[in-house]
């Protein structure tokens, strides 16, 4: 009996420690191993952003899962790049995609498959590859029907991100 009830604590203990540290994310995210490209701390964007060497101003990686209170935790399932850059970069507000798309300008929007928990992240124009709206289902466990932007090209979201790519 005292096995049984060890066994059962155990394993309560082991899956509320794991669903703590779950990303935010669509199904179709499973596939991907790109990291994300977040520009002067708030601007979502994809490589194609840094026409050259002299456009960056500094750079950082976050290759590590960082702690859930990390602002952009959610972003970080396939490691994170940091660009500051000396150019700006046109972009729009997550609000403005929803609006854009007859939505409620609060409803959740995701990138490349991956929550935006905290709607002061915008996304550039020139990085977006698609917009889908993606409805509720089985499968996605949706409340509503949401954005899903991509800044991935379709090659990359099947064959996924090599790093001399991100370079």
């Amino acid at each position: 009996m005292s096995r049984n009830l060890f066994l059962l604590i155990f394993t309560l203990f082991f899956l509320g420690a794991f669903a703590q540290d779950s990303f935010n994310k669509l199904p179709i995210a499973a596939k991907i191993n790109c990291p994300m490209l977040l520009v002067d701390e708030h601007i979502i964007a994809n490589k194609n952003i840094i026409t050259s060497k002299e456009d960056i101003e500094e750079i950082g990686v976050i290759k590590d899962k960082p702690s859930r209170e990390t602002h952009f935790y959610n972003l970080t399932a396939n490691g994170i790049l940091f660009a500051k850059l000396k150019k700006e970069i046109p972009n729009k507000t997550q609000a403005e995609l929803n609006i854009f798309l007859d939505l409620d300008e609060n409803n959740p929007v995701y990138v490349n498959g991956y929550l935006l928990e905290h709607n002061t992240y915008t996304i550039a124009t020139e990085s977006i590859a698609e917009v889908e709206l993606v409805a509720p289902n089985k499968e996605n466990n949706l409340a509503q029907t949401v954005i899903n932007v991509w800044t991935l090209t379709q090659e990359e979201r099947e064959n996924g991100c090599a790093l001399s790519q991100m370079e």
